[in-house]
């Protein structure tokens, strides 16, 4: 059992993107926050907020979205464009004209910019058409690590069979043999499929590299549940909720291994914290 990421984030970007076109500034900057209040590494989230502080004349603020954005996701070509535009608006020129030319430089790289094209198409579900644009980028370039751990993780969603998935995470190892998300993909994969003690060394492997992640840490606690060791599968879950206490799949996910060990009392309890985040969408 593995939780999705959650639905509501990709219905709230394209809110909030819908009202930016159409000048209502502040409504969407309520979806964008609502985003980052329970997924603060929303790389697009951090910039499309950017994009609407910069409209509202707030560039301090939208510059920090920019580095935000930035720091998440380093190769965000747009991000760095437009914390160049926001550096000249701040009449800081010389470093401005560093940004842009790194950004335009970046674009020429036409592996990128597809990479770009098809991660939003799959943060709005839209996965056969993002399938397509991580298929170019890798025509492209065929080192692009995260096209290649994106167009593994498509393929799983649309059921491709597990060998013909977890080819795309290895080939991302090969060439970054520290990259945390295809040990996590891998991790996951395996779990899907009932290989527990290679699922458990994958996600070990991410969590050695990246020690806070959420998503590894509460896939580590399904995993030992499955294996039946529940006091380090709960302990798993509440290392993912002590890193972020609103995170909904973790919330979920302890929920759902507290159920199963007929801890009902307090699954109720992080099933009512998990409601009561999820109300603040609708």
């Amino acid at each position: 059992m593995f939780f999705r990421a959650a639905k509501t984030s990709g219905d709230l970007i394209s809110k909030g993107i819908s009202l930016s076109k159409k000048n209502n500034f502040k409504e969407a900057l309520v979806c964008f926050d609502k985003i980052l209040d329970t997924d603060a590494k929303n790389d697009t989230a951090w910039f499309r907020k950017g994009l609407v502080l910069r409209e509202l004349g707030k560039y301090e603020e939208s510059l920090a979205c920019f580095d935000k954005a930035l720091e998440i996701e380093p190769n965000n070509s747009d991000a760095l464009y437009n914390k160049g535009l926001i550096l000249g608006k701040l009449e800081k020129n010389e470093e401005a004209i560093t940004h842009i030319n790194k950004a335009l430089e970046m674009q020429r790289d036409n592996s990128v910019s597809l990479y770009y094209d098809g991660e939003e198409l799959k943060k709005r579900g839209k996965y056969e058409e993002a399938l397509s644009f991580f298929t170019k980028a890798l025509d492209s370039n065929p080192k692009n690590v995260r096209a290649l751990i994106a167009k593994g993780y498509v393929l799983d969603l649309l059921g491709v069979p597990p060998k013909g998935v977890t080819s795309f995470f290895d080939k991302a190892l090969e060439i970054e043999p520290t990259n945390v998300d295809a040990y996590l993909h891998k991790g996951i994969l395996h779990n899907r499929i009932r290989k527990y003690e290679d699922a458990i060394a994958y996600l070990g492997k991410a969590l050695e590299i990246e020690p806070k992640n959420v998503r590894a840490l509460y896939s580590m606690g399904v995993t030992l549940h499955y294996l039946k060791k529940h006091e380090e599968s709960i302990s798993y879950c509440n290392k993912a909720l002590e890193v972020d206490p609103r995170h909904i799949n973790a919330l979920c996910t302890m929920v759902w291994v507290l159920a199963h060990q007929e801890k009902h009392e307090a699954a109720l309890i992080y099933c009512d914290k998990a409601i009561e985040i999820e109300s603040e969408y609708l």
